[in-house]
């Protein structure tokens, strides 16, 4: 359990550093960045959780690159990445569930 807990916390680390840069130069804060912001407001007293929305779809985005795009398997490690991207995609849609209670 708590293997599989540290590689879930070690993808999203890695993704969250990925997408730094890209999140820093991509538009001004406050500006939602796609229709599920958009379509979300902020309820009173309460965030919408941008940076997680925007770390799930950098997460959906890498996992589409390995699944689609990659060269090689990486040494057998790419269906491994994936599954770590697909479970921390998860937890991090059961964070936004858990938040809405």
């Amino acid at each position: 359990m708590h293997e599989n807990f540290r590689k879930t916390l070690t993808i999203v680390a890695l993704a969250g550093a990925l997408a730094l840069p890209a999140m820093t130069f991509a538009q001004p804060a406050g500006v939602p960045q796609d229709k599920d912001d958009q379509a979300k407001p902020a309820q009173k007293g309460k965030e919408p959780h941008p940076v997680i929305r925007h770390s799930i779809r950098q997460l959906e985005a890498v996992k589409n690159e390995l699944a689609t795009k990659a060269a090689s398997d990486f040494g057998g490690h790419k269906a491994a990445a994936i599954k770590s991207i697909d479970e921390a995609i998860h937890h991090l849609h059961e964070a936004l569930e858990y938040d809405k209670k």
